[in-house]
């Protein structure tokens, strides 16, 4: 799991809501990155933190399910 930085509600007045920091699992990471799907990633901005949550943003993938697939 990483953090990430996404495309947003552009029409919005908040920073916050246009640009957010969402939790992304490292295969989404990966995928969006290699083929450009939308919405983009605009930038990783660094490891798992779960004050973004504890599901990928994209395909809702819990920490936990991305933890077992690792052993």
């Amino acid at each position: 799991m990483k953090t990430c930085t996404i495309w947003g509600d552009l029409s919005s007045d908040r920073a916050s809501e246009q640009y957010p920091n969402v939790t992304v699992c490292d295969s989404c990471v990966e995928r969006r990155q290699a083929k450009g799907e939308e919405p983009p990633i605009l930038s990783v901005d660094g490891r798992y933190d779960s004050y973004h949550g504890e599901v990928c943003h994209f395909c809702q993938k819990t920490k936990d399910e991305e933890d077992a697939e690792r052993q």
